[in-house]
């Protein structure tokens, strides 16, 4: 077309149903890493506020020496953080992986690892997502709670399936990237390209 000559490739590159499926894999990505961003907040919080308490309880013995709940809502939260953030973290390219496959025979293999790897990573990350869903429908139905706090465990299971359902989407549309010939990485996206 001749208005797609005076666009950059990359404009060119982001139209139809393959780049439609990246945005929305983005966006969810996005969305569930400022989650993750609350949740270490929260669990900053919770740390600096237990121990706190354990401090004042040494001077001051009727003081509790902790909020009851410090080590379960700490392993909630840093649960929840690394999977919500995990489906930013792989679009953003700062996942671990094995980069000598990648640059094996300069580069000519990088693709077909590319989409090896997403073909892998979404057999595992969907069924993944779905029994977590359905373990969470099977807490939630039985009504199970935490024996410390008595918290419905199926609210930070939901949490968990939520950042597992991020990650597979994103890894699906990873995949459909990397077979259409469309970068799979945004650098942009991590927040280590903000600090270098």
């Amino acid at each position: 077309m001749a208005g797609e000559r005076h666009l950059a490739p990359e404009a060119v590159a982001e139209r139809g149903a393959v780049a439609a499926l990246q945005r929305a894999a983005d966006f969810a990505s996005l969305v569930a890493a400022w989650l993750a961003g609350l949740c270490v907040v929260g669990l900053t919080l919770l740390v600096l506020i237990d121990t706190a308490m354990a401090l004042i309880s040494r001077y001051v013995p009727s003081f509790p020496t902790g909020t009851g709940i410090g080590w379960e809502y700490s392993a909630y939260l840093m649960g929840a953080a690394f999977l919500l953030g995990s489906g930013m973290t792989l679009r953003a390219g700062l996942q671990l992986r094995v980069e000598l496959l990648l640059s094996m025979g300069k580069g000519r293999y990088a693709r077909m690892f590319e989409i090896f790897a997403a073909i892998l990573g979404t057999a595992v990350t969907l069924p993944l997502a779905i029994w977590l869903a359905q373990f969470t429908h099977r807490t939630w139905s039985y009504g199970e709670v935490s024996q410390d706090s008595f918290t419905p465990l199926w609210i930070p299971q939901l949490v968990l399936t939520i950042g597992a359902a991020v990650l597979a989407f994103q890894m699906v549309a990873r995949l459909v990237t990397a077979i259409s010939g469309n970068a799979v990485d945004k650098p942009s996206l991590g927040a280590a390209s903000a600090i270098e």
